[in-house]
Formats: C-alpha cells, structure tokens, sequence
C-alpha cells in the first residue's frame, strides 16, 4: 500500500464505516434516513472493492502491532455478503417503527465486517465483543417479549467472548505474537480459541441459543441476526482451523440436531432458526475435511446461505407483519393473498434443500463431493 493509504487506511475500514454510518442514522429521520440507510452498505460495498489485498498495521498497542486491516479473497468473499445483507436488511426494515433498529444492526454488521478484515486477534476480539453487544440490542428491540432470550443471549456469548480470550492471551504467552492465522487445536490456548469461535457458530451442545433468541426478534431485527454472528464465526474457522478433524464430528451432529428440532417445531420462525444450525453443520463438516474443494464448498455454502435464508425469514417477517402470527398451524392460503412472498420463500426453500438448478445444489455438492474424495 502507498504511504498516502496507509495513513488514510483507519477512517477507511470498512467495518468502521459501516458502523459510523449507523451511528448517524440514530439522528436522522424522513427521507434523509431512508437514503443512507440505503446508500451506506453500497458505499462499504465499493470501498470493499476499492482497497486493494494486503495487510496494513501501523497501530502500537502494549509492544505488539495491531493489523487492523488484511484483506484477501476470503475476507473480500465475506465482506461482500455482509454488506449486501445490511442493504437488504436495511430495506425489508425502511416501514420499521421501532427508529433505533436499522442504526443498531449496522453497527452489527460493520462490527462483522471488521472481523473478517482484522489480521490479528486482539482487532477479531474487539469487533467480536461489539458484534455480540450490537445483536443483542437487536434483540431487545422488538420489546419486552424479548427480554428474557436477550439476556440469555448475552450471557451466552459473553461467556465465549471470555473464552475466547483466555485463548488468545495463551496463545500470544505461547507464540509471542497475536498474528490470526492457521492454527492447530494442538494446545489448550488452541482449543480454548476454537471453543469461543463454535460457540458463535452455534454448535452442539450449545446451539440452543440460536432458536432461543432469533425468533425473539422483531419481523425486520431476525433477518439481520441470521447474516452475521454465525457466518462470521464461519469465516473464522475457516481462516483459523481449516482441516480439523473434530469440526466433522461437531458439524455432523448440528446437521442432525437441527434438522430433527425443526421438523418437531410449528412456529416458521423457530424452524428457519434449526435449520441454521443444521446448514452450519454441513459447513462445518466441510471446513474439518480441508480440502480444497470442501472448504471452497464451505465459503461458498456461507455465501449462498445468507442469501436464501435471508430470503426465507423475510418471507416469514413479511407474514408476521401482516398476519400477526408465526405458527404454521394458525396460517394457511396465504399464496393467495401474498402471491410475492410465497414465491419468494418456494424459491428460498427449494435453494435450501439442494434443489438442482438451484445455488444450494451447487454448493452441497462440493461438500459431499469432498466428503467422498477425502473420507
């Protein structure tokens, strides 16, 4: 990077953009605020694409180096769908009475983008800790039926926020450096920092969180909760513990898990809640084969999966706000009088369940492809 970028570099981060701009869009209203809710995920998007690849530090903190910024295919594969998911989020959201929501779930976002853009691990904790506060407010927004979950929520994953920095204070005792890169669950630092990262994920035996808050969540707020606190968690594995045999077995039992709760449930919401963890699963199970094809599967799979799950919650939002109830057992005959949102959620199902021609298909089957070359 030029010397000029690199001083300009920390007011361009493109997850301190994205949060900044939701700072902003606490103090605006009318069509002002429409337009930048509009205009600040596309700008991240371009700035995303205007950096160039490299790593750039600069940052002294305690004798060690913060890299505040890497960027690669991965990180710029991931930027990209989080970016286009604030966009979409924040459009399904423009009718949102509830002002303050759209503001808090980009600074969720930018605090997600900032994670998969960190090079080293203290800026993935720092972004990690503000994304779990951020997604927890998103949750309380949608009032005092939230509560409860909300809180459970943030226990959750400040405890994993702890873990995570047990393991990261080892490491850097073990190695000398707090570089994010490849590691081996070799040591106890390694397992702890493994540990924090599965438990955003949603992983078995705590993946009961997930279905706990998500559905918890105002029509708009649970579509920004499926984009980001599991695909960033998602991209640190990938980046962090790429061919760790273990993630097979946790990601075989989160396909089964949730697959086997989502059937048993009658609320749409809730079922779209499992069926994250089951799509985590076959995820996970790919980063733990390693190979390339599995875990360019596995991004892949990320990718695709934020889309079509995004599709279907907003299908479900959209019958929660005009109908005023989630349990398929209360709904029927909506394609009739919501002809769009059902089309929307047939094509967001068909998606999920790997139906050919479809994105799903593509990406499954790189995973079980994979899966039959390396097992």
């Amino acid at each position: 990077m030029t010397a000029s970028l690199g001083a300009l570099l920390p007011f361009l981060l493109p997850g301190l953009v994205m949060i900044v701009a939701g700072m902003v869009l606490l103090g605006l209203r009318g069509a002002i605020r429409d337009i930048v809710i509009l205009a600040a995920p596309l700008a991240v998007l371009a700035l995303i694409w205007g950096l160039p690849d490299g790593a750039a530090g600069g940052i002294h903190w305690l004798g060690y180096e913060l890299v505040p910024f890497r960027s690669d295919a991965l990180s710029r594969l991931f930027g990209t769908i989080f970016s286009l998911m604030a966009f979409a989020g924040g459009l399904f959201a423009l009718r949102q009475e509830r002002l303050a929501e759209v503001p808090v779930a980009f600074m969720y976002a930018g605090s997600a983008i900032g994670v998969v853009f960190a090079g080293d691990l203290i800026t993935v904790f720092v972004f990690w800790e503000v994304m779990a506060v951020c997604s927890t407010v998103v949750i309380w927004m949608a009032g005092a039926g939230a509560r409860g979950a909300g809180q459970r929520y943030i226990v959750m994953h400040l405890f994993g926020g702890v873990v995570l920095m047990a393991g990261i204070a080892g490491h850097i005792a073990d190695t000398g450096s707090i570089a994010f890169g490849p590691m081996l669950a070799d040591t106890p630092a390694h397992w702890l920092i493994l540990a924090g990262f599965l438990l955003n994920a949603g992983s078995w035996p705590v993946s009961a969180w997930l279905p706990d808050a998500y559905p918890k969540a105002s029509w708009s707020g649970t579509v920004f909760l499926s984009a980001f606190t599991t695909k960033t968690a998602v991209f640190v594995l990938l980046r962090g513990f790429p061919g760790e045999e273990v993630l097979i077995w946790v990601g075989m039992v989160m396909v089964f898990y949730g697959i086997i709760y989502a059937i048993l449930e009658n609320d749409m919401r809730r079922i779209l809640a499992y069926s994250i963890v089951n799509q985590i699963g076959f995820i996970l199970v790919a980063i733990g084969i390693g190979s390339e094809m599995a875990l360019n599967g596995a991004a892949a799979h990320a990718f695709i999966h934020i889309i079509y799950k995004g599709l279907l919650l907003m299908a479900a939002g959209s019958v929660m706000y005009v109908a005023g109830r989630t349990k398929c057992t209360e709904l029927g005959g909506l394609f009739r009088t919501m002809p769009l949102t059902t089309a929307c959620a047939i094509v967001g199902a068909l998606a999920m369940s790997a139906m050919p021609l479809t994105s799903g298909f593509v990406t499954k089957s790189m995973i079980s492809d994979s899966a039959k070359l390396d097992g």
